[in-house]
């Protein structure tokens, strides 16, 4: 989680206006997919579109025509005129749109150039050189000076100055209708206030209101933790509060699509085509959307909108009370989203895994099926609660007009889950590693391994394979046990099983099972891949000698490690091999809440019966037909791990035919010269023991 934070914080440090522009364009799609569709009859817009300049002429048309489409909006009954145009030069025909003005009071336009005010938020930088000033700007609030959150004007575009007066006059209204330009050219926010030499002017939307309530001051307020940073109402309150960013910004609510807005064609007004009742108690919004009349600006919804689109979205916002806004609490409402999927992401963790929750509690029990989920599932619910502070953000949007953010919070919650999930499975990788390991300590490596890919199972799981067998037992243990302190006959025992495992190991060969004191170990026995019936003989050749070679590398070292000479009293340990090679049945039997995994059959029944000849043969190592057979009835002596056999080898012992124990048929029984056991393993200086090795076959 801190490392999350930590990448998160960096993140929005050095890619913050870059994130800011990724919310935003997120938040454009939100407001395309919510966009109501509905007829919007207060706010009607009269177009001057390309069939208006088609009939009645190029722009810019006479300011006699302009007066005349004035007077016919308002004969038709309109309760408030907007003019989306601004009249920057006097001209010989202006009387009869002054017369116009005068007489209906329509609300006026002007522009202010802004310079870049932030990443993402203004327009490219301008200079106060290159700036514009034509006009006289008009419409100024009663304010004493102009507050520090609005932004101060480099130039502007007024009307000339004989109009520029009626705006001023008191049932006059003149506003802005400069935009704040985005990075990627969408207009997202409006400047509700523009200072300029001192004075602050409204936007247009706002002295339409002023205009419509015969309000004639602003207050602004600073808002509370859940209000907008500040707010910006009337004195008589009439006017709703309107919300405004740390920077004097008001959020167009681009809720209406843009098909909602009844849009006239100019043409059809000035020509009498309208309805008589459509205009009744509306507000007309008279603007252009002509190609060339420099008015398009791009939106949510298109690449290029005529700019009165913006004007009748914030029209119609502020008439409805739904301006969005930004809490003064969204950093603490993100922090807080933040560290709810920092919890729920920590809870999972809990129970991610085998090795999560309460299996990580020294004092728990099993744990359930349920504290078993997948760790891969974590950045899965890094997804979805982001996608959860998407909608929540969406919804906020359309049901409270909140703007809180939701992509910072987001960002860390996905950070926050690809790294648990990462640590999550590097710490199951490394517990699943050690539980194979402690199943391969009781298991064949191979057959652990397998297993550690199965599900539970109660059915046998069983194949016949061509295997050789080496069994070694410890004589006369069991003595040894009951006579001397368990500590040392744990000792003895231990180091038996270390030395065998370790030499089975480096001929090829796995322990199967430690029997009391005695070592089962299996050749070809738990291999993964069956070996093909065309080479089998020969792979049975090459595990034969393989078995005999750890039969007496382990005989070798019995006389190391077992206790010599033996205690007073008891007969001394040796130990007794039997070896075969034939068919048996390797795999696991049991029931799927206990199995046990083993290799049964003839081949292993005669290798035991071997063992117990070999004291009364007086020969520690005694060899089946089966294997014999493999062997061609010779040995190598000094055969390498890999099976190769040297130059030199030895010719096996016929010991007769034996009726073994619990077996109908006779078997014929060979064993590994003694000679051959000497001149292998010859006896250290001073060492009589290892020079008479007969003493160690038998009891």
């Amino acid at each position: 989680m801190a490392a999350a934070a930590v990448v998160s914080l960096l993140l929005s440090l050095l890619f913050g206006p870059a994130l800011q522009a990724v919310e935003e364009r997120v938040g454009d799609w939100v407001w395309r997919l919510g966009s109501q569709k509905t007829e919007e009859r207060r706010v009607l817009v009269v177009d001057i579109d390309e069939k208006s300049l088609a009939e009645v002429g190029p722009w810019p048309w006479p300011r006699s025509t302009q007066a005349r489409l004035i007077e016919q909006i308002a004969q038709l009954g309109a309760r408030e005129q907007i003019l989306d145009v601004v009249f920057t030069d006097p001209r010989d025909d202006d009387a009869s749109l002054l017369a116009a003005v005068a007489e209906h009071r329509p609300v006026l336009a002007q522009v202010f150039a802004l310079g870049a005010s932030g990443p993402g938020t203004g327009l490219p930088q301008l200079s106060e050189q290159a700036a514009p000033r034509v006009g006289q700007p008009a419409g100024a609030l009663d304010w004493a000076s102009c507050p520090a959150p609005f932004s101060e004007a480099l130039g502007h575009l007024s009307n000339f100055p004989a109009l520029a007066a009626l705006g001023d006059m008191p049932q006059g209204r003149t506003g802005h209708i400069s935009p704040r330009i985005a990075d990627d050219g969408v207009v997202r926010l409006q400047p509700a206030i523009i200072c300029w030499q001192g004075k602050s002017y409204p936007s247009l939307a706002i002295a339409s209101l002023l205009r419509a309530t015969s309000e004639t001051s602003l207050l602004l307020q600073r808002g509370g933790w859940w209000d907008a940073p500040w707010t910006l109402g009337s004195a008589g309150q009439a006017l709703p509060a309107l919300p405004l960013d740390e920077r004097g910004n008001m959020r167009v609510a681009w809720r209406l699509h843009p098909d909602s807005f009844v849009s006239i064609p100019a043409a059809d007004v000035l020509a009498g085509r309208v309805p008589t009742d459509i205009m009744a108690g509306a507000w007309v919004l008279v603007g252009a959307s002509a190609f060339g009349m420099n008015d398009t600006i791009a939106t949510p919804y298109s690449g290029a909108s005529a700019g009165l689109v913006a004007h009748a979205q914030i029209l119609s916002a502020l008439v409805d009370g739904h301006t969005p806004y930004t809490p003064r609490a969204a950093l603490p409402l993100q922090a807080a989203a933040a560290a709810l999927g920092a919890l729920l992401l920590w809870l999972l963790v809990r129970l991610a895994g085998p090795g999560g929750g309460a299996a990580r509690d020294a004092q728990a029990s099993t744990p359930s099926p349920m504290l078993r989920m997948p760790v891969y599932l974590l950045p899965l619910a890094a997804v979805a609660y982001a996608l959860a502070l998407l909608a929540t953000h969406a919804l906020a949007l359309w049901l409270a007009d909140l703007w809180v953010g939701w992509l910072l919070p987001a960002l860390f919650v996905l950070l926050a889950g690809v790294f648990a999930g990462t640590i999550e499975h590097a710490r199951s990788r490394s517990e699943r590693d050690r539980l194979y390991q402690h199943l391969a300590s009781y298991l064949p490596a191979p057959v652990a391994a397998a297993l550690a890919l199965q599900p539970p199972s109660s059915a046998i799981r069983a194949s016949t394979r061509q295997v050789s067998v080496l069994l070694a037992d410890i004589r006369n243990f069991s003595a040894y046990c009951e006579a001397r302190p368990p500590e040392e006959a744990a000792a003895v025992l231990h180091a038996f099983f270390s030395a065998a495992s370790r030499i089975v190991q480096a001929h090829g060969g796995v322990i199967e099972s430690f029997q009391g004191d005695a070592v089962v170990a299996v050749w070809n026995g738990a291999d993964d891949v069956p070996v093909p019936s065309a080479a089998e003989d020969q792979h049975a050749q090459v595990h034969s000698r393989q078995a005999v070679a750890a039969a007496l590398d382990l005989l070798t070292e019995s006389f190391k490690l077992l206790p010599d000479p033996a205690p007073a009293g008891l007969e001394p340990l040796s130990l007794g091999l039997g070896l075969e090679t034939g068919p048996a049945m390797v795999g696991s039997f049991g029931l799927a809440s206990r199995r046990t995994h083993t290799v049964m059959g003839r081949t292993i029944t005669i290798a035991s019966r071997l063992v117990d000849l070999t004291v009364d043969l007086a020969h520690p190592i005694l060899v089946g037909e089966g294997m014999a057979a493999q062997l061609g009835g010779q040995f190598s002596v000094g055969v390498r791990a890999d099976g190769g056999a040297p130059p030199e080898t030895q010719h096996l012992q016929s010991m007769g035919t034996f009726l073994l124990e619990g077996l109908r048929v006779p078997h014929h029984i060979y064993a590994v010269p003694l000679d051959t056991l000497v001149a292998e393993h010859p006896p250290a200086p001073g060492d009589s023991q290892a020079a008479q090795p007969t003493v160690h076959g038998t009891a």
